[in-house]
Formats: C-alpha cells, structure tokens, sequence
C-alpha cells in the first residue's frame, strides 16, 4: 500500500515495496541512490557532487542542477543512524527533520514507516524555541531506483513522530550495548548530565566520556521498572547490574530524569542508589 497526507507541519509518505529492508537503506544512503532520488525532470544531479558521512553529526551534500545551468548545492545533517532500520537527518537552513523507518510487514514486503508500522515522514522542522516551524519540502520528482521514492496520495495514512519516550527507549538500549552513537543521537550538543553524588558532565564530549566509565567493566543490565512523562520531562526508574573493577558485580536501584529541548535529551538527573 502507497499513500501520502499533508497533516499540519508533517507531509507522510509511505510506500509497499518488494524488497528486504537493506537493499531500500542502501536507496536512502548511497551516492547513487541520492543521486537518483534528488534527480528527475526538474534538475539532475551530476554523480560527483554526492558526499556521504553516514554517522549522527555527519553529512551528505550534493549539487541539483536546473534545465537553465543554475547549481545549487543542498546539504543535511544525520541526526540518528540506525541501519537498516531507521534514518533521521536535519535541512540545516529550513530545519526540515526528515525520519525514515523501515520495516517489513508480515506479507515480507518491505515499507518505510515509522516505528509503529506507520508510514515515512516528513517531520515538521523545530525552531531553538522548541516550537514548530512550517515548512513545505521542496517539491522533486523521483527517479529510479524505486526504493528511495514515496509514492501520490492515495489513502491519508497517519503517522506516529518518534516520542520522547522513544527516545529514553533508544538511550537505554545504547547503554546496555555501550552503542555510544546511539546514546549521543539522543542528545543536544550542550547535554548536561547531572550524576547527583558523583560528578557532573557538560556538552557531548564529555558525555561520551563518562558513557564507559574506566572504574567500570562491560555493558550495564539494565531494567526500566517505570516511566512517567509530564511536559519536557521523562522519569525513568528501574534496576541493574554492572561489574566494579575493584570490587566485582554490584546491584542499583536508578532514577534518571531527562528534560528534553528541541525534541533532544537537554539534560539528564541521573540517582543511584547501590543496592545489597
């Protein structure tokens, strides 16, 4: 099923395809999927301009030339890259967000959606403010390969944009596997990450750092027990366990509090208690 709908600040696409989850990533991040995906009757793309940094704070850029010879070079910012499942990047300039998710139904064809098997989208930019921004894509007609291309409207499926929940959802899977990109797509670039008792850390630098902590060993168990949402703010209580270079495996009780800015984790307040 193929179908696309302009809701509010948000055009959603979605499109049915034969094809396994990989080959339709390899559409969205190589330079010749981009290279046909940005091209058409409107204005071609020559190969050559196409830079790809497939990683969250990397970039891909290419050139569009029009009929009449005029260049002009568009350029994105990946904000989460979780292959072959999820793409999000950001249009510096408009702030245009634009999440792509893709997985296959039961049928075993494969569609991009969101991740309650919604469609793709294009998610409505965010100003500093935190406060959406409209904005219309520019309009392009797709080329092949297929896989990269969203189809007319047809039957106005909805759309579910990842929620902040979602987000403390990925920060926690990223710790139990120590996947610091992950972890840090989650985060704004002045993350301030608040361990009451321990230390505090500013900016994702040193977040990063702290993610493996040396006097530590291996990933954390983690289990989340309850999470409450209120605002810019998810609670998130739970157990775990970790192994102490000094003193071997240890249980704790945690409570993080995460505020959230720009659809990003702003701040964590992160609790631990040692438990017998």
């Amino acid at each position: 099923m193929s179908g696309a709908q302009l809701r509010g600040d948000a055009l959603i696409a979605r499109r049915q395809l034969a094809a396994p989850p990989e080959r339709v990533w390899a559409a969205f991040t190589s330079p010749a999927g981009i290279t046909a995906f940005w091209g058409g009757s409107h204005a071609t793309v020559p190969p050559g301009s196409v830079t790809v940094d497939l990683r969250p704070g990397g970039e891909f850029a290419l050139d569009t030339r029009a009929p009449d010879g005029r260049t002009h070079r568009l350029r994105f910012v990946y904000v989460r890259v979780t292959a072959p499942h999820e793409l999000v990047f950001d249009e510096p300039v408009t702030g245009l967000r634009t999440i792509v998710t893709l997985r296959p139904p039961p049928t075993e064809r494969t569609s991009p959606s969101t991740s309650d098997g919604s469609p793709l989208s294009y998610a409505p930019p965010r100003r500093s403010t935190g406060s959406p921004r409209s904005s219309t894509p520019s309009p392009h007609t797709c080329a092949s390969p297929p896989e990269a291309c969203a189809s007319p409207p047809e039957d106005g499926a909805a759309m579910t944009p990842q929620t902040q929940r979602d987000l403390v959802a990925d920060y926690f899977a990223g710790f139990r596997t120590s996947d610091h990109p992950r972890i840090l797509a989650t985060l704004t670039d002045d993350v301030e990450w608040v361990i009451h008792g321990h230390r505090t850390t500013h900016g994702r630098a040193e977040f990063d750092g702290e993610i493996e902590n040396p006097a530590f060993t291996g990933s954390p168990a983690l289990n989340v027990h309850r999470v409450h949402e209120d605002g810019p703010v998810v609670v998130a209580t739970g157990e775990g366990r970790g192994v102490s270079v000094d003193h071997g495996p240890f249980r704790f009780a945690f409570n993080d509090l995460f505020t959230f800015r720009d659809g990003l984790i702003a701040r964590v307040d992160s609790y631990v208690v040692p438990l017998p």
